[in-house]
């Protein structure tokens, strides 16, 4: 078994807990770790503490880009990282958390006991802390996972800086190229491989889930963060409805590969404000169980409002 991981990493303007992170990648124990680097137009002393880290660990590589916004840069790493024809195993990595020494070696043995000609993803529970790392909590609850092809489409809840995948998905994801940009990067890895390989949890926290006020995404950890998260939610046009448009372009990209029950299931995420009977039918569908009872009702609350 491959012991060999590259990390993409997507920076901005992150030089405040940069190092941390980095050298806690480099300190990953029972591996093999590169870094692949894109900075997505950072104005602050980012591209000079890559550098100096690139001058100084020969396995760090960057690319300085435009700014794309980090779900692009992260796909642009993504068709980066098919050049790589000797790393079996990849990792996103956000640029302000700190990873416990044994998470990528947990991460490739758990991969290693699938069959090698799937498409895999693995993830791991996280320990959410402040930004001084005091830890504040678990953000899984193993008894409330699932991991299914509907909970796929309507839950965003593997979190990409968990994320570790074999050279299958990133030739699959590289060869069927999304027709329409993907408005997260780590929920399309998701669902790519929840309709077309397997996907494998780790209930062990393996990093430290930084929370602070510049994240792209948290879990939060306030009742004011939480209704601030949800307030966002409904501001753009992409934020309300980004379950339905990713649907309809797991339907653009990947329509002719999908089976006939799971065109269907998608079909009813995508098409669900075509009409009164077609939401009906969303919302009685069973399929789509978040796992508790808050999460349904805020879910059918969304499928009626039509803010999916």
């Amino acid at each position: 078994m491959s012991n060999k991981v590259k990390v993409l990493m997507s920076t901005y303007n992150g030089q405040k807990y940069l190092r941390e992170q980095l050298d806690s990648i480099l300190r990953q124990e029972g591996v093999e770790v590169s870094l692949l680097i894109r900075d997505d137009g950072s104005q602050d002393g980012t591209i000079e503490i890559l550098s100096e880290y690139a001058e100084k660990y020969p396995n760090i590589e960057i690319i300085e880009g435009a700014n794309l916004g980090f779900a692009q840069s992260f796909m642009s790493l993504i068709y980066k990282a098919n050049e790589y024809s000797d790393i079996d195993f990849f990792a996103f990595s956000d640029q302000d958390d700190v990873w416990l020494p044994g998470k990528l070696l947990s991460a490739v043995k758990m991969l290693g006991k699938i069959d090698k000609s799937q498409v895999k993803l693995y993830f791991s529970n996280t320990t959410a802390v402040d930004e001084n790392l005091t830890p504040l909590f678990k953000t899984h609850m193993q008894s409330t996972l699932r991991l299914d092809k509907a909970a796929s489409l309507v839950r965003y809840f593997i979190l990409g800086c968990t994320m570790v995948f074999n050279k299958n998905l990133v030739e699959f994801v590289s060869k069927h190229k999304p027709v329409h940009q993907v408005l997260m990067h780590d929920l399309w890895i998701h669902q790519t491989c929840a309709f077309f390989g397997e996907i494998v949890y780790d209930d062990e926290p393996r990093i430290l889930y930084r929370q602070h006020s510049s994240n792209a995404a948290g879990v939060g950890f306030s009742k004011m963060k939480r209704i601030k998260r949800l307030k966002k939610s409904f501001g753009s046009y992409e934020r309300r409805h980004f379950r339905e448009l990713n649907a309809k372009n797991i339907l653009a990209t990947y329509g002719s590969l999908l089976c006939n029950s799971d065109y269907v299931l998608i079909s009813e995420v995508a098409n669900y404000r075509d009409s009164f009977k077609s939401r009906i039918k969303l919302l009685s569908n069973k399929q789509f169980n978040m796992g508790t009872t808050l999460s349904n009702i805020a879910l059918k609350t969304r499928i009626i409002l039509g803010i999916l």
